[in-house]
């Protein structure tokens, strides 16, 4: 997959920007808050619909416009497409198009253009509480499972209702029994549907995130990263079974569950434990072990889409390299670069006047004020 050109308007701080692309490794260089990571940012949104970055499309928007819209054109094993965002503040309306056609649902897009996204922004994955841990999960399975991805966005829709149910009997006193039946009982459908599919999902992931930690400092250590759902200790051997215990746990929890006025059980309150050589990469891993962990779960995720999805998936790096030593930079950067169209932002051209000397097209984008100020090709022996 290979994203042939991008034009921005009234996105963040870009006016009017029109960009076009390398297969190859695409550099995004420029000061801090020049419009380097705001390009990442729009190509996240023709991927996804949304920003990374941002939950609310109207801090996307250029100060004082009532309009932002993201074109680009996607080159692909299923043909060209002719891609667009449009977001209108005074309508509070968004509007995605293919080749003109409108898109509806939104939901429907994700992992028709897959993305791997790596920033300083996912740094919690890996050092964080465990809610950044189930959405890196949630969003690598549902760009490769659109069933887990129609489950996940129902599964939430109950809690919600549940959660509404259960904080009402808590200030009016009232049973709640009849009134929660049907929720508890999609509570458990779809809990159990993914709990099992995040079963199956870390137990294949686990040689994708031990090669590309390999691949980036041997084998000295040994990456881990353990489900632990909220059930016991197993054996799970089927859907079922899954169910059969979510819904016995979801039973003994109901009195505390009506005292806390919340949801207390289901994949929602789910962990992955990470480890390096058996250890708990929160307690005891070295910023520089989170650093490589976080880059070797980013390249796990990008060989683990390509394995699954029908395209390559595009790789946004947005200012890593200045959390690496040269090395280690030297390395990913040379590493990615044969694998897929890949953006990268910095601050320093003199890092990527070394690296980008062997072999391979590549472009340098110099931006400035949210202006292109020059883009210079490389094709380099």
């Amino acid at each position: 997959m290979h994203l042939q050109t991008l034009r921005l308007l009234n996105f963040r701080n870009h006016l009017d920007t029109t960009c076009e692309f390398t297969p190859g490794i695409n550099v995004l260089l420029g000061d801090n808050g020049q419009g380097k990571t705001n390009i990442l940012e729009a190509i996240s949104y023709l991927c996804l619909t949304k920003s990374f970055y941002e939950a609310s499309d109207a801090l996307v928007l250029r100060f004082e416009e009532d309009l932002f819209s993201v074109d680009g054109r996607m080159e692909s094993g299923g043909g060209i497409f002719d891609i667009r965002v449009a977001y209108t503040d005074s309508q509070h309306e968004k509007v995605f198009t293919i080749n003109k056609r409108r898109v509806e649902p939104f939901s429907s897009v994700i992992g028709k253009f897959p993305l791997v996204i790596c920033s300083p922004e996912h740094a919690p994955i890996t050092s964080g509480g465990p809610s950044e841990r189930r959405r890196f999960v949630d969003f690598v399975i549902s760009q490769s499972n659109a069933l887990y991805f129609q489950e996940l966005i129902e599964y939430r829709k109950v809690v919600r209702h549940r959660n509404k149910i259960l904080l009402d009997a808590r200030m009016t006193r009232k049973d709640p029994g009849l009134m929660l039946e049907p929720w508890d009982q999609q509570l458990v459908t779809l809990g159990s549907s993914l709990t099992w599919k995040r079963m199956k999902f870390v137990s294949g992931f686990q040689e994708f995130i031990a090669a590309a930690y390999h691949h980036l400092v041997g084998h000295e250590e040994e990456p881990s990263m353990e489900y632990q759902p909220q059930l016991s200790t197993g054996p799970w051997n089927s859907p079922a079974s899954v169910e059969e215990e979510l819904r016995e746990n979801m039973a003994n929890h109901r009195t505390e569950e009506l005292r806390a006025g919340t949801t207390l059980v289901g994949p929602h309150r789910d962990e992955f434990l990470m480890r390096i050589n058996g250890r708990d990469l929160r307690k005891f891993a070295s910023q520089g072990q989170h650093k490589t962990f976080l880059v070797a779960l980013k390249i796990g995720e990008f060989f683990y889409l390509k394995d699954r999805c029908d395209e390559t998936p595009l790789l946004l790096l947005d200012d890593i390299f200045s959390e690496l030593d040269e090395h280690r930079a030297a390395h990913l950067l040379r590493f990615t670069g044969e694998l897929s169209q890949t953006f990268v932002t910095s601050t320093s051209p003199q890092l990527f006047d070394d690296l980008l000397g062997a072999g391979g097209l590549h472009r340098r984008i110099f931006i400035q004020n949210g202006m292109i100020v020059e883009h210079r090709s490389m094709a380099t022996a």
